[in-house]
């Protein structure tokens, strides 16, 4: 148990609170999640670097670039929410 609260960066009691709230657990493969959530990440980091040269060299798009961050942003935390969600639903082993 503790293993997969380091893994997801949760104190254990925390990790062990939020699976006690659903009635099933499924096992999942940490790939299946951190693959895309790399990516996401490679992608929230590259529009950062992005948004940073506009502020300095092409401002008249930068409040476009901060609007798509914004929504990137939604995006990502309902990516997050939604495969947390999953990793705690399913068959209990």
């Amino acid at each position: 148990m503790c293993k997969r609260a380091k893994f997801v960066k949760m104190k254990p009691a925390t990790y062990l609170r939020n699976m006690s709230l659903h009635k099933e657990w499924k096992n999942v493969s940490a790939d299946d999640f951190c693959l895309p959530m790399k990516i996401i990440n490679h992608i929230g980091t590259d529009m950062n670097m992005i948004i940073r040269v506009a502020e300095s060299t092409n401002p008249e798009h930068l409040e476009k670039l901060r609007e798509l961050k914004k929504r990137f942003d939604e995006y990502r935390n309902n990516f997050i929410r939604y495969y947390s969600q999953l990793m705690n639903r399913g068959v209990k082993n």
